[in-house]
């Protein structure tokens, strides 16, 4: 898009290759209230991983020591990603985890 108003205007009027980003949130709301759904944001996780990563875990019945929580917390971090980026994602790694 050359422009934020193209943008704006192609997004409102459900014009964007992925789809309308309102009918997707509308699809995913029927379920938000079932109980083996667990909805969480990027700023919940990021605001406090430690609490996202219990949540997680107890969502899924996965029982955790505070050893295992920390380890989770810690291999999922955005540095530690970085740092190990070659390994898990070959060359593509640079390009995904750049500033974080």
């Amino acid at each position: 898009y050359e422009t934020w108003d193209d943008f704006f205007t192609d997004f409102m009027t459900k014009k964007m290759a992925w789809g309308c980003y309102f009918e997707y949130l509308s699809e995913w709301n029927k379920y938000a209230d079932k109980e083996n759904i667990m909805t969480i944001t990027y700023e919940e996780v990021k605001e406090n991983p430690v609490l996202s990563v219990k949540n997680i875990a107890t969502f899924f019945g996965i029982p955790l020591t505070e050893e295992q929580l920390q380890l989770v917390v810690e291999r999922s971090s955005f540095q530690s990603m970085k740092k190990n980026s070659d390994k898990t994602h070959g060359s593509f790694g640079s390009i995904l985890f750049r500033k974080g």
